[in-house]
C-alpha cells in the first residue's frame, strides 16, 4: 500500500473507536444462571463481574443482585472512511501482520462464507480455490472444523441459511442491512444474513480476556502458540481480518487487534488453516484444505 493511503488508512482506525458511550446496570440472577452465561449476555469478564461485586469464588444464587458496568456500547456515529477494502501489510508490536480493513457502510462491500462447490461437509478446499468468485477481493481462512467430515465446529448462516450447528457459540454475524457484530448467541440467528462461530474471545468491549477454559475449550492447541487468523470489529461497520506467518500466543493476537482499536475480537482457525488471499494472488498459504473460507467482495449485488 502506498505510504500516504497508509498513513490516512490509520488515521481513520483511530477515528473509528470514537462517537461510543457506555452504559451501567444491574442484573438479577435467575435460576441456571452462571457466572460465565452471564458474562456472556452482559459483555463483560467474569473477573470483572466479579472485581465489581467483591465475590471471591464463582458461586452465585438466584435473586442476587450483581452490579454491572459497561453492558452495551452503543455506537452513535460511524466516521466515514476512506476505502472500502483495504489491505495493510506492516509490523504491529513488532509482529508482522497482514490485515484487510473492511468497510461495510460503502456500497457493495460483502462478507460471506466461501464454500466448497462440493458442498458443506463433503471434504475440504484450498483457499486459493475459495477465493476464484466474481468481484472478491479478499479471503482468509474460516473457523475451527472437523478434520474427516470437515463440518465447522461452530453455528454456520449463509445467505440467513443455517447450514451448520455446532458447539461454538461466539460468533461474528451480519445483519441483511450490512451491520456486523460479534456477540453470543441467545438461542436463535434469525435476522442474521452471515453468521460464522468461531473463537476464543481475546478482546471484549475493548478489553484484553483470555479464558479459552471457561468458554469450553479443552485442545491445548487452541491456547498454545501458533500462526493465527482473527477477526475484530472497530465499530459496527468496520471489520479487521488479521493473520500473521508468526506463531503468537492468544494474549498477543488480542493486543496486536488492541493495536489496531479493534473492541471486539474472536479468533479464527489457525495453525496450519492459516491463510490469506488479497486480490487473487495467495499472501499467506494455509498448509491444508479449508472446511469453508470468509471472502471479502466489493460489488457484490444480492
Amino acid at each position: 500500500m502506498h505510504q500516504r493511503l497508509q498513513r490516512l488508512l490509520w488515521s481513520f482506525v483511530v477515528l473509528g473507536a470514537l462517537g461510543q458511550s457506555q452504559a451501567a446496570s444491574f442484573y438479577t440472577v435467575k435460576r441456571g444462571d452462571t457466572l460465565w452465561s452471564i458474562s456472556q449476555k452482559s459483555k463483560i469478564s467474569v473477573e470483572q463481574i466479579k472485581k465489581l461485586n467483591r465475590l471471591k469464588s464463582d458461586t452465585i444464587y438466584s435473586g442476587q443482585k450483581l452490579k454491572l458496568a459497561n453492558v452495551q456500547t452503543v455506537v452513535k456515529r460511524n466516521p466515514p472512511l476512506p476505502f472500502a477494502v483495504a489491505l495493510s501489510t506492516k509490523k504491529v508490536l513488532k509482529v508482522p501482520v497482514y490485515a484487510v480493513h473492511v468497510n461495510l457502510a460503502h456500497k457493495g462491500v460483502k462478507v460471506r462464507p466461501l464454500l466448497p462447490s462440493i458442498g458443506l461437509g463433503r471434504g475440504g478446499a484450498k483457499l486459493g480455490y475459495l477465493a476464484q468468485r466474481p468481484n472478491l477481493i479478499a479471503a482468509i481462512n474460516g473457523g475451527y472444523f472437523h478434520p474427516q467430515s470437515y463440518m465447522p465446529a461452530g453455528d454456520l448462516v449463509v445467505q440467513g441459511r443455517q447450514l451448520a450447528y455446532g458447539r461454538i457459540q461466539t460468533a461474528l454475524s451480519v445483519t441483511p442491512d450490512n451491520k456486523a457484530r460479534i456477540h453470543h448467541n441467545t438461542g436463535s440467528w434469525k435476522g442474521y444474513e452471515t453468521v460464522i462461530a468461531t473463537g476464543p474471545h481475546v478482546v471484549q468491549n475493548g478489553r484484553l480476556v483470555v479464558q479459552p477454559r471457561v468458554e469450553g475449550y479443552r485442545d491445548p492447541a487452541v491456547w498454545g502458540r501458533a500462526k493465527r487468523s482473527a477477526v475484530g470489529l472497530v465499530n459496527n461497520e468496520y471489520l479487521i481480518f488479521m493473520t500473521s506467518p508468526q506463531e503468537l500466543s492468544l494474549a498477543e493476537v488480542g493486543k496486536i487487534m488492541q493495536k489496531m482499536k479493534a473492541r471486539e475480537v474472536i479468533l479464527l482457525d489457525g495453525g496450519s488453516s492459516a491463510g490469506l488471499v488479497w486480490d487473487r494472488k495467495l499472501i499467506v498459504p494455509p498448509a491444508r484444505a479449508l472446511s469453508f473460507g470468509i471472502g471479502v467482495f466489493v460489488g457484490q449485488k444480492g
